[in-house]
């Protein structure tokens, strides 16, 4: 059984559930007993839309919250936090157990795939049931959560101590056990606070808009445009994107094209570099996006229009030159793999 603060989302169904809090429902009436969290499929929950938590969902549930529910599962289940309540209707019903509360999170849980969850059975009259609707979500007493640049202080006085190894991938490491709950991106915040505070060298460059703009007027040995400007000298207009947002990019330059004729170039670069996420891996899926796009248009409309050039990769790794762009042949590479997907496309279409 996983006792971890933080459960992958896949493992929800090993979490020891003797770590789950159970929640205390004295104010409402001495007689109410709260059972140990149990685990319920969904097929055995009864979920009733109409009035169900007549407390919470009488606007029949938030789309905006239940959106950011799983955002915040798709990092894992927190087991220090308490879980939703079903009542025991007793075995004479197809689907035992009624939820009581927890309905945003039942809806956030079903919309990524999982198959049920953990939940307090609780014993209690009806009255008493609408009292613990009302009052489940009531706040806890407030604490101030951490600034980043406070848990930057204490990292880097952790190296100065010499408990926290002046190491990228240890401090990146530690970060992620010490604050799992934490957004990957203020993660990222804290470590280059830590980087910049300790004078920790790193392998990998990630980028960001302001770096972007000081990199092209402080060490870019020519010119380049981003944000759909037109770069004159090129007569394109130039854009940037990261992994995973090309698509973004190709529509714009879609839409330029179609206002005026001209053609777009961008620039591209990576995110979080890992083992099994490497910066190959991640401008290869770059390329592969790209090209999935051009195919897709070549199907749709029977020609293939090229609107916008893969002009090269950021420089990301240390050993790469911090003049210039990287791979900026990759245009011609991505050329050649379109023409067979094309010519596949003909091989099958001739062969059917």
């Amino acid at each position: 059984m996983l006792k971890e603060l933080l459960v992958p989302l896949d493992q929800a169904q090993n979490i020891d559930p003797t770590i789950i809090p159970k929640p205390d429902y004295s104010n409402v009436s001495s007689s109410i007993k709260v059972g140990d969290p149990m685990w319920c499929d969904w097929d055995n929950i009864w979920i009733n839309d109409r009035g169900g938590n007549i407390a919470r969902d009488a606007d029949g549930g938030s789309p905006a919250h239940i959106a950011a529910l799983e955002t915040s599962f798709k990092s894992g289940i927190r087991t220090n936090e308490e879980v939703g309540a079903v009542k025991d209707r007793g075995p004479g019903f197809e689907k035992r157990y009624e939820l009581k509360y927890s309905y945003h999170r039942a809806d956030a849980l079903q919309n990524l795939g999982q198959i049920g969850h953990w939940f307090n059975i609780i014993e209690a009259t009806d009255n008493e049931w609408l009292d613990i609707c009302s009052v489940e979500n009531e706040p806890k007493s407030p604490k101030l959560a951490n600034k980043e640049a406070e848990i930057v202080k204490i990292q880097a006085e952790q190296i100065e101590r010499g408990i926290l190894s002046k190491n990228e991938n240890a401090i990146r490491k530690r970060l992620k056990q010490l604050y799992p709950t934490r957004p990957k991106v203020s993660l990222d915040r804290i470590a280059q606070g830590i980087f910049h505070m300790k004078q920790i060298p790193q392998r990998f460059t990630y980028w960001t808009s302001p770096k972007i703009k000081r990199w092209k007027d402080d060490h870019f040995s020519g010119s380049f445009e981003v944000d759909g400007k037109l770069d004159v000298s090129e007569n394109m207009y130039g854009f940037t994107t990261k992994i995973g947002g090309v698509y973004r990019t190709y529509y714009r330059a879609k839409m330029k094209y179609a206002e005026t004729g001209i053609k777009s170039y961008v620039n591209c670069f990576s995110g979080q570099i890992t083992k099994t996420e490497t910066l190959a891996k991640q401008r290869q899926s770059i390329i592969d996006e790209y090209v999935a796009l051009r195919i897709a248009d070549y199907k749709v409309y029977g020609k293939d229009v090229c609107f916008l050039t893969i002009n090269g990769f950021f420089p990301q790794e240390d050993t790469e030159s911090k003049k210039h762009f990287f791979n900026v042949d990759v245009q011609k590479e991505v050329e050649r793999t379109i023409k067979k997907e094309i010519k596949k496309l003909h091989n099958y279409k001739n062969a059917a």
